[in-house]
C-alpha cells in the first residue's frame, strides 16, 4: 500500500475545514471569497497575521474553530510525513514498486519458494549461472536481505495463488519448493502445478512419505537433502578422487571446463550418428551420454549411437567448444 495514503483521511479533514470556513466568513462576515480564504490559510499556518478585518463575535468562535480542528488536524498530518520519512517508508515503497516493475517484465526464471538453508543455496548456484530467478518467502528479514544485493523477491505466502502469479508463474520455467516444512512444499507444488501445467517444479522432502505426495502434487523431481547428504558422504568415503573430479567439473568457478545439456530438436543432428555428426571434430566438446525422449541413459555413446529429435546430450567442454558446437546446431 502507498504509504502516502495514510495522509488522505486528514487532507480530506482540512479541504473541508477550508471549504466551511471560506462559507463561514463570507455568510457571516460578508467577506469576498479571497479574503475569507486568505483568513483560513493565516489561521490554519499560524504565522501570527493580524485579521484581514475585524471579527464579530461569531466570527471569533469561527475562527476558534478552525484553530482547534485544522491546526490538530494539519499537525497530525505532518507528523505522520514526518514518521515515514524518518521510517524510509517512502523510499521503500518506491523500492517496492520498482521491484513489481522489474519481477513482471522478467520471464524464464525460477521461482524459489522458501528462502531458508537449501533456498540459499539454490539462490547461489542460480546467481552463479547467470540464471534468472525471483524468490518468494514468507518472512520479513529476507526483504532486508535480499534489498542490498538487488535480488527480485516477494515476501508473502509462497503457496498463495496471487504471490505466485505476481512472481510470474504464467512466464516461468520451472520452480523450487525449498521451504523447510513438507506441508509448505507440497501447497506450494499443488497450487503451481494447477497454475501452470508445463511448469518444470522441483521440491524438497524430508522423508520418502512426502516424497510420494509431493509427486502426486505434481512434482516432477523431490529431492532429500538428508539422503543426498548421506549418500554424498558414503561416497566420499569410498571414491573420494571420483568426488573430487565431478565437483571440480560441476562446481569449479575457474575452471574452464563445465558439463551442459543439449536439446537435439529438428536439427541437422537428428538421425545422425555421433561419428556422422562429428561434433567432436567441429567443436572439441565430449558427448559423456544421450538420454532419450523416452527418460533412457546411454552411459556409453560410441560413435555408431544415433543421435534422434527430442534427445538430450550430455556434453562436456569448454566455453569456446559449447559456442562452436551452437554454431553446428544453427
Amino acid at each position: 500500500m502507498n504509504p502516502l495514503r495514510r495522509l488522505f483521511i486528514p487532507g480530506l479533514i482540512l479541504i473541508a475545514i477550508v471549504v466551511m470556513g471560506v462559507v463561514g466568513y463570507t455568510s457571516i462576515e460578508g467577506w469576498s471569497v479571497i479574503d475569507a480564504l486568505y483568513m483560513v490559510v493565516i489561521t490554519l499556518s499560524t504565522v501570527g497575521f493580524r485579521e484581514v478585518h475585524d471579527l464579530s463575535s461569531w466570527g471569533r468562535v469561527l475562527t476558534m474553530g478552525i484553530i482547534v480542528t485544522g491546526v490538530s488536524t494539519a499537525i497530525y498530518a505532518a507528523g505522520q510525513l514526518i514518521e515515514m520519512m524518518v521510517e524510509g517508508q517512502i523510499i521503500g515503497y518506491r523500492r517496492r514498486k520498482k521491484m513489481k516493475q522489474r519481477i513482471k517484465e522478467i520471464k524464464d526464471h525460477y521461482i524459489i519458494c522458501g528462502f531458508g538453508r537449501v533456498g540459499h543455496q539454490v539462490a547461489a548456484e542460480f546467481t552463479a549461472a547467470k540464471i534468472p530467478f525471483v524468490v518468494i518467502d514468507s518472512k520479513a528479514e529476507t526483504a532486508v536481505e535480499m534489498e542490498p544485493k538487488d535480488l527480485p523477491y516477494i515476501i508473502g505466502d509462497i503457496a498463495a495463488d496471487a504471490i505466485l502469479e505476481e512472481a510470474g508463474i504464467m512466464r516461468a520455467k520451472g520452480l523450487v519448493a525449498s521451504a523447510d516444512s513438507d506441508t509448505a512444499n507440497v501447497f506450494v507444488t499443488l497450487s503451481a502445478r494447477v497454475l501452470n501445467p508445463n511448469l518444470y517444479i522441483i521440491a524438497r522432502s524430508s522423508s520418502l512419505d512426502v516424497e510420494e505426495k509431493l509427486r502426486k502434487a505434481g512434482a516432477d523431481r523431490v529431492i532429500s537433502p538428508y539422503f543426498i547428504g548421506g549418500k554424498r558422504m558414503a561416497q566420499l568415503a569410498i571414491k573420494p578422487t571420483a568426488v573430487d573430479f565431478l565437483d571440480t567439473v560441476l562446481h569449479s568457478e575457474h575452471l574452464e571446463m563445465e558439463i551442459r545439456e543439449i536439446k537435439v530438436n529438428h536439427c541437422h543432428l537428428a538421425g545422425k550418428t555421433l561419428a556422422e555428426s562429428q561434433i567432436r571434430q567441429k567443436s572439441g566438446a565430449y558427448v559423456a551420454a544421450i538420454r532419450n525422449s523416452d527418460g533412457e541413459f546411454n552411459l556409453q555413446p560410441t560413435a555408431e549411437s544415433k543421435i534422434e529429435s527430442g534427445d538430450t546430450l550430455v556434453v562436456i567442454g569448454a566455453p569456446k567448444q559449447f559456442a562452436l558446437l551452437e554454431r553446428c546446431l544453427d
